[in-house]
């Protein structure tokens, strides 16, 4: 089992770690003072104090480094006091001794209450039938409405994410939702189907009824006082809650209030234009009736489909047992049985010609990728649960959640192969080929068609990096030169590099296709000749791209004197300087850098090594001395073949007989005076 980023490192930094860290120069955080029961799953909790008003009780939640927090969310409601929600008081990245690194620190008001469940757990709270309405739901319900009217998801409610602002334990709030992307933390019992079936970082926002879902597991969860479905593992729920719905499954040998019947079946819903929305749950606590959710059957065959050694009823239970078992399920669906089982079976012909069509096409391109048994089983999953998740070589996520889904890659495996080839081989198209369209769809299909052209241009600033940085816009550079300084505004760049100029071997180049994507998708200026410069073959005219770039930051970004980038800049311009003709030309150049790296400013140097006048001046002298050496080998050559007229030959011969008489009258003229100055 890997290591937690949070496992504190070991030797001589025991005395760094007791010194307070500094956010905004405003917030103390305590490294030596761990708060684990204000843990969150994904970030851990620390004791911090507002210098400015050390009358406040705060926490800050130190986030993972490399899981991309929801900026967005942080932006909107730094500062906000919503009903039944956490307040979010400041954010920002802090050097954090423990991990050696920066971070980002997120600092909140502390509950002072303490957590729902660990006071159900002591005995200090009951939850009762008849004081659930006053004391969860509707302090939840007013939380989830403030935020709708942000278009904010919370998507990380959950027993466990309920706290106590107050001492009386009277005011019941939400926890953090914003240090993880959406639903990342949440377990898949609190899931509905769809999303609970993807990658935690692709399970993304989704709708507010991902929350009211979750809402009503909670309730549910408290009602009982423990988890209904304990005994299940995941397999074993997600083939219950898909034949037997999540109402059944979750409820279906609990005793449920009567007056909780209502808006349990309406929130646990499994179909989403069916499932409550916050409009008809705050009607519900207004006392008024709501219309009774009409059960929905899953579509189901007498006839199960064997595979695996497990007998399916449906197509999308089928659909995940095959995108876990991909060789064997290539091998099934090539057999034909599936689309025969569709048809009789389901009932459903149009799966069953998409999946005949499916065969057919994989028969007549046997070597393509689009023949392989990945793409084959991606394909027909998605056919046979079209709303569930995009899945593919083990990685699965809803359209929505991409961004995330393909950061938690790279932090996890450090490989983005798989998710570049689901872009690649436009498995997203089939996705959203199998859907009804609407207004979200067509943007989300619009943003994969931009990511195809990125991952396209093999170039640096395009790929797979580009992709990623588009997507996650709150998610630091991570290029190994700049990591660990958890840069996310293009402003803090150059300074970065500055400083890495200290530590890293400055043969190598100070930008990377992570350091070059970032740029990309952060910088609003027009790159797009730089980046062309950049991706030459030629080492040195990708120098000057290279030049050009951090020189255009520096201007435009007006950022201070660069000394060490412009120093690790310089040492790098060899090649650059020897596109010069000139060598006198080539070494004033490199008698001049040195001093323009004292000033710390590249765009100078760039105007050194790329001077207008200088290069016309360096091309004409270049040109008029190709053509002078041209014009005496060609007299050198004539001269040998015997062409030269009468003429040109008594003239040559002349020129060469004065040579060589002056040559005799000089060496008489030294033998003169070395004879009198010995006499």
């Amino acid at each position: 089992m890997a290591e937690s980023p949070f496992e504190m490192v070991n030797g001589d930094e025991a005395s760094a770690r007791q010194r307070p860290v500094l956010l905004h120069n405003q917030y103390l955080i305590y490294p030596d003072s761990p708060l684990g029961d204000l843990d969150s799953l994904s970030a851990k909790a620390y004791a911090a104090e507002d210098r400015r008003d050390l009358g406040s009780k705060l926490f800050a939640l130190i986030c993972t480094p490399g899981l991309p927090p929801r900026e967005r969310c942080m932006s909107t409601l730094r500062g906000e006091k919503l009903p039944g929600l956490l307040p979010l008081v400041d954010r920002g990245a802090v050097d954090w001794p423990p991990l050696g690194q920066h971070c980002m620190a997120v600092i909140y008001e502390r509950p002072l209450g303490g957590r729902l469940v660990s006071l159900i757990a002591s005995g200090e709270i009951q939850v009762n039938e008849y004081d659930i309405q006053s004391r969860i739901i509707e302090p939840l319900t007013q939380a989830l409405l403030s935020l709708d009217t942000h278009n904010i998801r919370h998507r990380s409610i959950r027993p466990k994410n309920l706290f106590f602002m107050d001492e009386e334990k009277e005011e019941l709030v939400l926890g953090d939702f914003m240090t993880a992307p959406a639903g990342f933390d949440q377990p898949i019992v609190f899931e509905t189907i769809e999303r609970g079936m993807a990658s935690p970082g692709g399970r993304g926002e989704g709708e507010a009824g991902e929350d009211l879902y979750a809402l009503g597991v909670t309730l549910v969860f408290l009602i009982q006082g423990a988890n209904p479905v304990s005994n299940l593992n995941d397999d074993g729920l997600f083939k219950s809650k898909i034949e037997q719905g999540s109402y059944a499954t979750l409820c279906g040998k609990t005793r449920i209030p009567m007056a909780l019947l209502e808006p349990l079946r309406g929130m646990l819903s499994d179909d989403p234009e069916a499932r409550w929305d916050l409009q008809k749950l705050e009607h519900w606590i207004d006392g008024k009736r709501q219309s009774p959710i009409q059960k929905k059957p899953a579509i189901k065959s007498d006839i199960p489909f064997s595979f695996a050694g497990v007998e399916h009823n449906t197509p999308r239970t089928l659909a995940r047992s095959f995108t876990l078992s991909q060789a064997e399920a290539a091998k099934t669906i090539k057999e034909g049985n599936l689309a025969m089982w569709l048809r009789r079976g389901i009932g459903d012909t149009d799966k069953a010609d998409a999946v005949e069509t499916t065969i057919e096409a994989a028969k007549s391109r046997q070597n393509s990728a689009l023949a392989s048994d990945e793409f084959i089983v991606a394909k027909i999953s998605i056919i046979l649960d079209p709303d569930g998740p995009i899945r593919y070589k083990g990685l699965s996520f809803m359209p929505d959640a991409y961004g995330p889904a393909l950061a938690v890659e790279l932090l996890r495996r450090s490989d983005v192969q798989v998710a570049a080839e689901i872009i690649a081989r436009e498995i997203p198209a089939i996705w959203f080929a199998c859907q009804s369209g609407g207004n979200e769809s067509a943007q989300h299909e619009k943003t994969f068609h931009q990511l195809h052209g990125f991952l396209k241009i093999n170039d640096p600033g395009f790929g797979i990096e580009r992709c990623l940085y588009e997507l996650n816009p709150s998610l630091p550079c991570q290029s190994p030169l700049v990591i660990q300084d958890y840069i996310v505004d293009i402003e803090d760049l150059l300074p970065a590099l500055d400083k890495a100029a200290n530590r890293v071997d400055t043969k190598l180049k100070p930008l990377d296709r992570h350091l070059v994507a970032f740029i990309a998708s952060r910088f609003e200026e027009d790159i797009y000749p730089q980046l062309k410069a950049l991706a030459a073959s030629e080492e040195e005219t990708s120098l000057i791209g290279m030049l050009s770039l951090l020189a255009l930051m520096q201007w435009h970004l007006k950022t201070d004197s660069l000394y060490g980038l412009c120093s690790w800049v310089g040492g790098l311009l060899g090649p650059a300087i020897n596109t010069y003709f000139n060598r006198t030309t080539r070494r004033e150049i490199e008698q001049e850098i040195p001093s323009l790296v004292r000033q710390g400013s590249l765009t100078e140097i760039f105007n050194l090594i790329e001077n207008a006048e200088k290069r016309k001046q360096d091309k004409e002298g270049y040109a008029a001395a190709t053509a002078e050496f041209a014009a005496a080998e060609g007299e050198i050559k004539a001269v040998e073949e015997g062409q030269l007229s009468q003429a040109e030959s008594a003239i040559q011969s002349g020129q060469q007989a004065a040579a060589m008489t002056s040559v005799i009258i000089a060496m008489i003229a030294i033998s003169v005076l070395l004879i009198n100055e010995i006499w």
